[in-house]
């Protein structure tokens, strides 16, 4: 396991080496929604995407990840903070090309593993729900196959978002539960989510069998109810990311708070995820409010999670 950051906020090359140095990291996963050609294709043109991480890697930079979205190309109208679900309902081939000729592009450049965000709605008709599964499972029925023929992970990311300010507490205050988290749906959050519990990213996984059908394994799936080191040794040796974050309850409660500051417990998920033998990326992310202007969490975050490395002797 090594940190890593991701360059998505950082297009320029310089500004991404000079971070990483800044912040001691040696790893970095690139956003290819940013890069040329994905607005236009949905996918970014190779020579674009190898010159980005060649330079990276001329500055011992490792790029062994790349962060991608389900269906977000070309654009649906849909609840704001989720994709439309009709990709799902009529298996859209432009779209779904697009997702088979991007395994194929990060295959072309050396790219081994994707942090894969399923962010798709539930239909407003909950009759469709089961279709939208059928055409998910049917989509990835094509794709896992190209994945294992190109060495690629896909680390599917399941949807469990915290409500924003305000949402938040509305919802507590009407006493929506845990349980209410499939249903959900208000103006400003994007749920309810197709692929948002645990069990949903395991339906996916299991429906699809391989190695490259994986999880990315993020600490929020607590948010929803996931016993994370639990989720770590059922997904062992399909973990093909991970994102390590806190917060300080359960949704619909549930706010981001930074490391160690919550309810996660930590050494035991650092643990878990060494006994798993996951040996790649670890992003420290959604690092709660600044405390004062200028705080820079992410490099408290990076710090952080050296810190839990050391204390296993991984670094």
């Amino acid at each position: 396991m090594k940190v890593g950051i991701p360059m998505l906020a950082y297009r320029d090359v310089q500004a991404t080496i000079d971070r990483c140095k800044h912040l001691g990291v040696e790893r970095v996963y690139i956003g290819c929604a940013s890069l040329p050609g994905y607005q236009e294709n949905g996918y970014p043109y190779s020579a674009s995407l190898r010159e980005f991480k060649g330079r990276l890697e001329e500055n011992e930079i490792e790029v062994s990840s790349a962060c991608y979205w389900f269906a977000k190309w070309p654009p649906r109208e849909w609840r704001s903070g989720s994709t439309n679900p009709d990709i799902l309902l009529n298996r859209d081939r432009r779209c779904i090309d697009a997702m088979l000729r991007m395994v194929e592009i990060l295959d072309k450049v050396g790219i081994t593993s994707v942090l894969h965000y399923l962010d798709l709605g539930k239909p407003i008709d909950d009759g469709q729900e089961e279709a939208c599964w059928e055409g998910l499972i049917d989509i990835y029925r094509e794709l896992i196959p190209v994945a294992e023929s190109c060495g690629i992970g896909i680390g599917n990311h399941s949807l469990h978002r915290c409500l924003p300010d305000g949402l938040r507490e509305q919802a507590v205050a009407r006493g929506i539960r845990l349980e209410d988290f499939g249903s959900y749906m208000a103006d400003g959050w994007g749920g309810p989510f197709l692929v948002g519990k645990p069990e949903e990213l395991r339906r996916l996984v299991n429906a699809v069998p391989s190695p490259c059908n994986g999880v990315t394994l993020c600490t929020g799936m607590d948010i929803v109810g996931g016993d994370v080191p639990a989720l770590i040794e059922e997904f062992a040796g399909k973990i093909h990311f991970c994102q390590i974050r806190d917060h300080d309850a359960r949704w619909p409660a549930a706010q981001e708070v930074f490391l160690g500051e919550g309810r996660l417990d930590f050494p035991r998920i650092f643990a878990a995820l060494q006994n798993a033998g996951y040996n790649g990326i670890v992003n420290p992310e959604h690092l709660g409010k600044l405390r004062y202007p200028g705080e820079d969490l992410q490099a408290k975050g990076v710090a952080y999670v050296k810190s839990q490395l050391a204390a296993l002797e991984i670094i």
